[in-house]
């Protein structure tokens, strides 16, 4: 996984994980919670995910997230995929809690 990871952006947010009950798949509940963490997180340098899922590259790329890298590692296929920064300047950030959020930064 560090190989894959060796591609993340300087200053990108990663997003470690996300995912719904499996009830719930294919009713729009991922793409909800993707939309949620994309809009409210300041990312001047972007967005960075690695998936072994290839199930999942279809609504990644629909966010606008691009293949970056892709590793083997035995039976998977690891894409890293990047979502490019507003290039903008955030306002001021409200403090966060780290215990709360699915993403850490680089």
């Amino acid at each position: 996984m560090r190989h894959a990871e060796t591609a993340a952006p300087v200053g990108a947010w990663t997003l470690e994980f996300i995912g719904v009950r499996p009830d719930t798949a294919g009713r729009g509940a991922g793409r909800y919670l993707l939309d949620h963490v994309l809009a409210a997180t300041p990312a001047q340098a972007g967005f960075f995910l690695t998936t072994a899922d290839p199930a999942n590259v279809p609504l990644y790329r629909r966010f606008g997230f691009a293949d970056l890298r892709r590793t083997t590692l035995g039976p998977l296929d690891v894409r890293a995929m990047v979502k490019p920064g507003t290039g903008t300047r955030p306002g001021p950030a409200r403090p966060r809690d780290p215990a709360r959020t699915p993403l850490r930064r680089r």
